[in-house]
């Protein structure tokens, strides 16, 4: 089911990105986590957006900053590269009420992967370019990227964070404060074991709790599955697609963003994306 909805110690290098990006993204000055929670507190993911739509009653996906211009969310998010009426949310921390450090932005371009494939979700990425730069600040910064090569063991903890449906169907309680969560990483071979054979790509990445639990849900597609390094959190995977939600031994499927680090660049052409090698 998609995730979109219309009501270890690690020695790490940087690699390709302006080096103003690898310096700001990634930083979450407030955010103090260390183990799973359910409400996350103002700030603690400061790269997460909220789109927003009335055509689909308010927030229909994720997304993350990744530089002070662009958004990067899931292509099934958007069904073409028509816009009309989005508005993009930043340093948003709930759904309704009031949200004192948001901003937000229109979107003037949508960038799907061209080689994205509705059927089976492959390369599951988008790129959409605001129509005024952001200002960073605690609440408002982008994610570093994890790089082309890198690799994501077995059982690594990774957090997701959206404001999605908390169980099939079932809404958010007012006044909808963003979730967060720690699920581990699911290897591909056993991904595929579970979900079937072949419906994980290389492109893919697998997340979860084999006894259930945790994952994301409809309204969360397009938001980050990020991991930290040092100081430095880093996102793997972008929100895609699953069976049902938090289901045991039915890990939730994520676009690797490893895999395209030469489209994102190629796209943005400067003030490059902070990559970095896990």
């Amino acid at each position: 089911m998609l995730r979109f909805s219309s009501v270890l110690v690690v020695v790490i290098f940087l690699v390709k990105g302006s080096s103003s990006q690898l310096n700001v993204c990634g930083r979450a000055p407030l955010n103090t986590r260390i183990v799973g929670g359910q409400d996350a507190t103002a700030g603690s993911w400061p790269w997460q957006v909220s789109l927003q739509s009335p055509n689909y009653g308010g927030h229909f996906c994720g997304g993350s900053l990744i530089n002070k211009d662009w958004v990067m969310t899931a292509a099934h998010c958007f069904s073409s590269t028509q816009f009309t009426n989005v508005v993009v949310y930043l340093g948003k921390q709930t759904l309704q009420g009031s949200n004192p450090n948001q901003i937000s932005r229109r979107i003037v371009q949508v960038v799907r992967h061209p080689n994205y494939n509705s059927i089976t979700y492959n390369n599951d990425i988008a790129l959409l370019r605001l129509n005024a730069s952001v200002t960073f600040s605690n609440y408002i910064r982008p994610v570093c990227l994890a790089a082309q090569g890198s690799t994501f063991a077995s059982g690594t903890s990774c957090w997701i964070t959206g404001w999605g449906t908390i169980a099939g169907g079932e809404q958010l309680p007012y006044p909808g404060v963003l979730q967060e969560a720690v699920v581990p990483i699911v290897t591909k071979n056993e991904c595929n074991n579970l979900l079937g054979a072949g419906s994980v790509t290389v492109n893919m990445i697998c997340a979860g709790l084999l006894e259930g639990g945790k994952d994301t849900c409809q309204g969360d597609s397009g938001g980050p599955l990020v991991l930290k390094q040092g100081a430095t959190w880093v996102q793997a995977g972008i929100t895609s697609w699953g069976e049902g939600c938090a289901l045991p031994n039915l890990p939730g499927v994520y676009t690797q963003v490893s895999q395209y680090q030469s489209w994102i660049s190629s796209v943005l052409k400067q003030n490059l994306c902070g990559f970095v090698r896990v």
